[in-house]
């Protein structure tokens, strides 16, 4: 008897619970839009190409950033809350770049940037590790070269 007590009480506490909780949450797709675009970069000839990999990043005060990558064609898509971001991107080799959207429920908000150059070579390898490669090659050329020499 107790237990069926127990049981009812917890199926009213729950019923009361589903009927009290709110319709939405914080990302159901009725309280966002989408923010979509482009990231194209300009290359050491002018020319105006889709820029892959880049990172997009969407701040706003009350969340925290949402960022996302740009695929083959440099496209970037991100689903985000109701408000208004700040959309960042920095690819290496080009100057940051930032703009404002504005996203309202079941909105879509576009946003393309175009790149420049920034002229600031990408290091690939640290700096210091090109002394001991050129001093590895030429060791190796000649000790080549030396061991040639002896063998005719």
């Amino acid at each position: 008897m107790r237990l069926a007590s127990y049981a009812m009480a917890l199926g009213i506490l729950l019923a009361i619970f589903i009927l009290r909780a709110p319709a939405t949450s914080a990302l159901s797709p009725q309280s966002g839009g989408l923010i979509f675009g482009t990231v194209y970069g300009f290359t050491w000839d002018d020319k105006l190409i889709p820029l892959e990999w880049v990172q997009v990043t969407a701040t706003n005060p009350n969340y925290l950033p949402f960022t996302v990558s740009t695929g083959a064609n440099g496209i970037f898509e991100m689903f985000v809350p109701t408000g208004t971001y700040n959309l960042t991107v920095s690819p290496p080799g080009y100057k940051a770049y930032s703009s404002m959207v504005s996203v309202s429920d079941g909105s879509s908000s576009s946003a393309s940037f175009y790149l420049e150059q920034s002229h600031v070579p990408i290091p690939e390898f640290p700096t210091q590790g090109v002394a001991l490669i050129i001093a590895i090659a030429l060791a190796t050329t000649l000790l080549t070269r030396k061991n040639t020499k002896h063998k005719r």
